[in-house]
């Protein structure tokens, strides 16, 4: 047992009236001690689900994330290498629609953008198919040590954090958000963190209040610039049949900027009902995502498109969304992106 643990839970689990917040150095001391595996069973699964009901304050996120910084063994994206766009989605993955982050990752880093993902497979509690089941399912070894994987970035622009590979100690945590059945706060600092630390970060979020934390956990770590987008369950893949929510953030902007991705608007509306029931079909997805590359009008290419002229526009890449449309495409119909898949197979 860890008696320091014990006090970050009681601070915490006291309830509404006598329950306190953590600090900044607290929390990060509280998230050092889960990742040491310090505290027992009981201590962990008591501080994530008071947590959770509590709900984390920016401070506490922020110390979660510096945990997260002075633990995690990430690759390093070089001065003069193109600032990555970070996708950020939910851990646990999508168990409805199809994931096309991978898809879109590809596009956009053949064209020179570069990309950096994060998370895991199979992570509790939904267990839906994340972008890594899909990177492995197309061939690709995400085993790669950190050295390898930032002269990948040089020479591709694209790279990742794959925690078992890279954050192991986050990965085994994944017993206990399992077993408490409900997504911990844990998981909202992981789509507010950016392992390499430069770039734009691109969240996707559900609940409006995400967008408060987001902003002000950003400030507090001294962060200059964010994208949420409001995607399919909680992601930042965009839909094709309903409008998209996105909020802009830049520390030079007065207050945040709302906006809204329509697809309809660029002729690449659909109904969505190709990818629906797609969650989990590994298999398929992985065959689609092939033929996709390979320059095949299947339905998953408008999704990859629309999603890629948003990451080109967003970051800065191209002038417009409009004018983002052809060299999304152009990067499929030249074999730019299948020929990016390829590089990191080899």
């Amino acid at each position: 047992m860890s008696a320091v643990f014990r006090e970050f839970v009681k601070k915490i689990g006291s309830g509404r009236l006598t329950g306190r917040d953590l600090s900044r150095e607290e929390s990060c001391r509280a998230m050092r001690l889960l990742l040491d595996r310090e505290p027992t069973p009981a201590q962990a699964g008591a501080f994530l689900i008071a947590h959770r009901i509590k709900r984390p304050t920016p401070e506490e996120l922020a110390g979660i994330l510096d945990a997260f910084d002075a633990v995690a063994r990430p690759l390093s994206v070089a001065p003069g290498a193109p600032g990555p766009v970070i996708l950020s989605s939910p851990y646990d993955g999508q168990d409805r629609l199809a994931n096309i982050t991978p898809l879109t990752a590809l596009i956009v880093s053949s064209l020179g953008l570069g990309v950096v993902l994060h998370g895991s497979t199979d992570m509790p509690p939904k267990h839906g198919l994340t972008s890594f089941d899909l990177l492995a399912a197309l061939g690709i070894d995400l085993f790669r040590d950190s050295q390898e994987l930032s002269e990948q970035y040089k020479e591709t622009a694209i790279g990742w954090v794959y925690l078992p590979a890279h954050f192991p100690e986050a990965f085994e945590l994944q017993t206990y958000r399992d077993e408490i059945g409900k997504r911990p706060p844990l998981a909202t600092a992981e789509l507010f963190w950016n392992p390499v630390g430069l770039g734009l970060p691109v969240i996707g979020y559900t609940h409006r209040e995400t967008i408060t934390l987001a902003v002000a956990t950003a400030q507090l770590r001294a962060q200059s610039a964010l994208t949420l987008i409001r995607g399919v369950q909680g992601s930042m893949n965009c839909t094709l049949f309903h409008p998209n929510l996105g909020v802009r953030w830049r520390s030079d902007l007065a207050a945040p900027e709302t906006f809204r991705l329509v697809a309809g608007d660029f002729d690449l509306a659909d109904d969505d009902l190709a990818l629906t029931g797609d969650g989990h079909d590994l298999e398929r997805l992985r065959g689609l995502m092939m033929a996709t590359l390979k320059g095949e009008d299947t339905p998953l290419r408008r999704a990859a498109i629309f999603n890629s002229t948003f990451l080109l526009a967003e970051a800065g890449f191209s002038p417009s969304l409009r004018e983002a449309i052809p060299t999304a495409s152009r990067a499929i119909d030249d074999g730019l992106a299948f020929a990016q898949l390829q590089k990191l197979m080899g």
